[in-house]
């Protein structure tokens, strides 16, 4: 009986997630469709008015890199990051945005194939990802493997790396409990995961869901866009805010290395 019932447990759980992959899909496909969110255009280069050469950056992940609920490309977060790195630095800085909507970590290989076809390796790399992976039902232990291998091959490419690991998916009330449950309990079990592999890898990871997951919550109208999935401007500069540090850390610990 007791084996029974936590079978019967198990395939409860599998099939609550399921439904909440296949909420994410419609949501990523009304999105598209016309509820009022776009993809943003991104600029490429930010304070041009600063002397040297620009630093290259670059942005990979899910919607949340791409920017999807902001009103405009200046409002995504690797917009904030730039014009304030450039603005701190007193430097140029380029920006490459390799990110998709609807990415899971699987698709950052193919994210890091398109980087490497500019001019410039990147020298601060900042991933956004594990959202979708957790809507898909991948496996954490997959997960992590595949967002380790990204940082590698980042680290490789000379590339100083942030990852911020996954937001907690428990404030989104467009999922009705248990469902919003559920999705708290497996996004911070991604995070955990994504925050050992991103250390192991010699990255930096920044925890979205604990830092950002309280205000995301209590302020629910004006930190999601019109689709209560996606952040808004406002959610956006959260974000950057508690991602600025970091990036900013990494980019000096370049120059640093540049001095040498």
């Amino acid at each position: 009986m007791v084996i029974g019932a936590a079978g019967f447990g198990v395939s409860a759980v599998i099939a609550l997630l399921s439904y909440i992959g296949l909420g994410a899909l419609r949501a990523r496909s009304s999105a598209r469709a016309g509820s009022g969110l776009t993809i943003p255009e991104h600029a490429v280069r930010y304070g041009d008015e600063h002397p040297g050469e620009a630093l290259h950056f670059a942005v990979l992940g899910d919607s949340l890199a791409v920017g999807l609920g902001a009103e405009n490309g200046s409002e995504t977060v690797g917009a904030i990051l730039s014009r304030r790195l450039a603005s701190e630095l007193a430097r140029p800085v380029a920006v490459h945005n390799t990110a998709a909507v609807g990415a899971v970590s699987s698709d950052l290989r193919a994210q890091i194939v398109a980087l490497s076809q500019i001019d410039a390796d990147p020298e601060v790399a900042l991933i956004v990802i594990g959202s979708n992976d957790v809507l898909h039902l991948v496996r954490v232990d997959r997960s992590a493997r595949q967002i380790f291998r990204a940082v590698v091959d980042l680290r490789r490419m000379g590339a100083r790396v942030v990852v911020a690991t996954c937001p907690d998916l428990g404030t989104v009330r467009a999922l009705f409990q248990p469902l919003r449950m559920l999705a708290r309990g497996a996004s911070r079990r991604l995070a955990r995961a994504q925050t050992i592999v991103v250390l192991q890898a010699g990255g930096r990871p920044v925890p979205l869901g604990t830092t950002l997951g309280a205000v995301f919550s209590h302020r629910y109208r004006s930190m999601f866009s019109v689709d209560h999935v996606h952040p808004s401007p406002l959610g956006y500069a959260r974000a950057a805010a508690v991602l600025f540090p970091s990036i900013r850390s990494a980019a000096e610990d370049d120059i640093r290395r540049e001095k040498h």
